[in-house]
């Protein structure tokens, strides 16, 4: 049983849930990014600001930095990039509304949401609804 399409696999030997979609990919990569605001946002003021020109965009970098910071904690803390779960890690489904979009996401018992990022039209988000319905896990 799977969604080709949306590579979403239910594996029935040991009871998991493998999503190939790539996110880890876009994990990393945000959280690198995040990484380099951050010392761009320490550099530059040191540097730049120590000769009292481009004070105001000095400010500017502050506030990046403070941004990718408070992005980067609430990435590692609250998403999870994980491609293989087990379903006794899954606490429920759940669907958000975003810019008026339907994004699904799994609920981990750790806290942690894992996006279903390819899941774009109303037809993926029932097969996937159903999917996560016949194996027993909820949906909010």
């Amino acid at each position: 049983m799977g969604l080709k399409k949306m590579k979403i696999n239910y594996n029935e030997q040991d009871k998991s849930i493998e999503i190939n979609d790539e996110i880890k990919t876009q994990y990393w990569f945000i959280n690198a990014m995040a990484i380099l605001n951050i010392i761009n946002s320490i550099i530059f003021p040191v540097f730049v600001l120590e000769k009292k020109e481009f004070l105001w965009f000095g400010f500017i970098w502050i506030i990046i930095g403070l941004a990718s910071l408070v992005g980067l904690i609430y990435q590692i803390m609250k998403k999870s990039p994980a491609e293989k779960l087990k379903l006794t890690e899954i606490n429920s489904l759940t669907e958000k509304q975003f810019i008026g979009r339907k994004t699904l996401a799994l609920k981990l018992k750790n806290g942690k949401f894992r996006d279903l990022i390819t899941i774009k039209n109303e037809k993926d988000i029932n097969e996937t609804r159903e999917l996560f319905r016949s194996l027993g896990i909820k949906f909010t």
